[in-house]
């Protein structure tokens, strides 16, 4: 069970420590992080091509009822995808979630480009989330694709935000997690 397994990942015992604890595989040791993320990676079998916390994050921590968080179904983030198309340059995303629009639309355009040709600082993905809880997923999500962007973390309506995240992919290479800096 997806479940059981991804808080294993985690070493966790009970998904409510989830948040925590991917915060602080992000911003610890960064050995330790790398590790995680093989050990994701592996699990996954390395397809990259989907939201991994999707199910997770939807039975153990969407607050539809405060919130009104609901995760777009995958069928529908390849559908916009297709749409837009395989531009480069920003992509943005107003209430990213856990990331699985952007995450789809990211492999769509990454899979038009050359391995050798593609430059992940050449597309930048620029996105906000609102939820404390869903924060940490998005990126992780974003990080170990080693995607480079911005994440804002607040009310994209209102403006106002908590924290801004940075994410950077130091060798400019899609093989290479992305760091994760946070701006207060």
């Amino acid at each position: 069970m997806i479940l059981e397994d991804i808080n294993k990942l985690l070493d966790i015992t009970d998904s409510y420590q989830a948040p925590g604890r991917v915060m602080e595989i992000l911003f610890g040791d960064k050995n330790r992080r790398n590790l995680v993320f093989k050990s994701f990676l592996d699990y996954f079998k390395c397809d990259v091509s989907y939201d991994w916390f999707h199910e997770y994050f939807e039975d153990e921590h969407a607050d539809r009822k405060n919130n009104k968080q609901d995760f777009t179904p995958a069928c529908l983030s390849k559908l916009v995808s297709t749409l837009l198309g395989s531009d480069t340059g920003v992509t943005y995303e107003p209430a990213a979630g856990t990331g699985g629009m952007v995450i789809t639309n990211w492999y769509n355009q990454r899979s038009n480009i050359h391995p050798f040709d593609y430059k992940p600082n050449n597309h930048l993905i620029v996105c906000s989330e609102m939820s404390d809880k869903t924060i940490p997923f998005l990126l992780f999500n974003l990080s170990i694709r080693g995607i480079s962007g911005i994440v804002f973390h607040g009310d994209t309506l209102k403006g106002k935000y908590k924290a801004v995240y940075v994410l950077t992919n130091e060798h400019n290479s899609p093989i290479v997690f992305s760091i994760v800096t946070k701006w207060n």
